[in-house]
């Protein structure tokens, strides 16, 4: 796994933002005999520049995620809103309500995020090129984001957990629970039986008495990718009123560091939106 983290500033985006860097001394006429000064170079730089100088190997995806985690750790909901798909935005309904919830919804609160912004990154391609995986694996924390390229450019489908109501879907080994549950990932993590598989289960959205679809879906085929390498997944076992994704994890780590594995989805036939859940192994 490749360390491609930097620090890259909202600029790195690629708005129409420029910057004028002006470097050079200022002062007198020197003295006869004196060194001249050098005359001051003014050069301007675009976000676009400025997005490479700052990190040459970060991709527009990964500089998209990094601009958000950014503004989640600032406590910027009004900057973090607008790089959300128009199908995340859909899942809250506002600005209001994503401020409101995004930080206790299971997507990612602020202490997470600055972790994370340390941690390793992965860039893997979806199913068909559907979207761009970006992935970060700290020693405590473990995330994904699907980013997506839509009619306004690069969004990030990064929608949380209803608010109200049982969760649609759970993990077990780990045994992480809900998304929004408060379980300790790392020790959820430690006790993981490498030789059994993941298990991501989803409650069928008629077991809640639904009248609409549900938010979160109720896929048939899921994704899933362990620090950017990808992993078959069976069909889905019927369990009891639910389907139920058995994830192979393949044994241990190399390496015994921490692993990030990513389940992704889509949310519905009709809808171009995707969902993701990301565990620490």
């Amino acid at each position: 796994m490749t360390q491609t983290r930097a620090r890259l500033t909202t600029a790195s985006l690629g708005t129409a933002a420029t910057a004028a860097l002006v470097v050079g001394l200022a002062g007198c006429t020197p003295a006869e005999g004196d060194t001249a000064a050098p005359p001051t170079v003014t050069t301007t730089v675009t976000a676009t520049d400025a997005a490479t100088t700052a990190a040459p190997s970060a991709t527009p995806e990964e500089a998209l995620v990094t601009a958000y985690l950014d503004a989640i750790v600032a406590g910027d909901t009004a900057t973090a809103w607008p790089l959300l798909s128009a199908e995340a935005q859909a899942s809250y309904g506002s600005e209001a309500t994503f401020a409101e919830y995004s930080p206790t919804d299971g997507t990612v609160t602020a202490e997470e995020a600055g972790q994370l912004l340390a941690g390793s990154t992965d860039v893997v391609e979806g199913p068909e090129g559907a979207f761009t995986l970006v992935s970060i694996t700290t020693d405590s924390e473990a995330d994904a984001w699907i980013v997506r390229e839509t009619a306004d450019g690069l969004r990030l489908d990064d929608a949380g957990v209803p608010p109200t109501g049982e969760s649609l879907y759970t993990w077990s080994n780990p045994d992480v629970g809900a998304e929004d549950g408060d379980v300790d990932p790392v020790a959820a993590a430690e006790a993981v039986d490498p030789a059994a598989p993941a298990r991501l289960s989803f409650a069928s959205p008629a077991s809640a008495d639904a009248t609409a679809p549900s938010v979160v879906g109720y896929p048939s085929t899921v994704w899933a990718w362990i620090d950017g390498e990808p992993v078959e997944v069976p069909e889905p076992a019927a369990a009891g009123s639910g389907r139920t994704f058995d994830v192979p994890l393949g044994g241990t780590s190399t390496d015994g560091a921490p692993r990030g594995l990513t389940v992704v989805w889509q949310t519905g036939d009709e809808s171009l939106g995707w969902r993701s859940s990301t565990v620490l192994l």
